[in-house]
């Protein structure tokens, strides 16, 4: 083969690698809004039927409520939705948008099973109480599928520049966000498997 056509089709190859990730499929957008509906249903089902003794039980003096990781996980819900308007007032970014990880790079921090520990702005306050938690979870839920769902971008060209270069794009804001929740579903259910959990 000669030189310059194994260049160019090395050139190629490299070019598809990097903007491989760029495609953003009506496949990709319904699997998106598909995991929300689950884990939206999972937290409903795991709370619509505790009592305010059950939302309100601790497992330790420093630990969580379950109506404290419904407030949690609102106002990261808040978090999303504002990120979700800051990468697409910046507009699309092809640039940056070639520098991003690939998913499993930029998520695996949401999966992994080590503590995390939140930022103060996310710490609970415990003043919402019971099943009014889970009516803003639903709602602010609600608002980022129908968003997801009527969008027209490509969510993949959208970024939020990250520091050292761990840039972000939209996808992956919300694919972050979804496996955030299913964090706090472990949590829950931690919470209600405790044998001091009131019946």
């Amino acid at each position: 083969m000669e030189p310059k056509l194994l260049f160019f089709l090395c050139f190629v190859l490299l070019w598809k690698g990097a903007n491989a990730q760029k495609s953003w499929s009506i496949e990709e957008k319904n699997l998106l809004v598909k995991q929300y509906i689950r884990t939206k249903s999972e937290v409903n089902s795991e709370t619509a039927s505790l009592t305010s003794a059950q939302w309100s039980f601790k497992e330790g003096p420093d630990k969580w409520s379950i109506a404290q990781v419904i407030e949690h996980l609102n106002m990261w819900s808040l978090l999303t939705q504002h990120d979700a308007r800051y990468v697409i007032m910046l507009g699309e970014n092809p640039e940056l948008s070639n520098m991003v990880a690939s998913d499993s790079v930029n998520t695996s921090f949401i999966y992994e099973t080590n503590p995390h520990v939140s930022p103060d702005h996310t710490i609970p306050m415990g003043l919402v109480k019971d099943e009014a938690n889970l009516k803003i979870f639903n709602s602010k839920y609600d608002e980022i599928i129908m968003a997801i769902e009527k969008s027209k971008l490509n969510f993949r060209k959208f970024v939020r520049p990250g520091i050292n270069g761990r840039h972000r794009d939209l996808a992956q804001i919300y694919i972050v966000h979804y496996g955030h929740v299913d964090r706090h579903l472990r949590q829950i259910r931690r919470i209600k498997a405790n044998p001091s959990f009131p019946k």
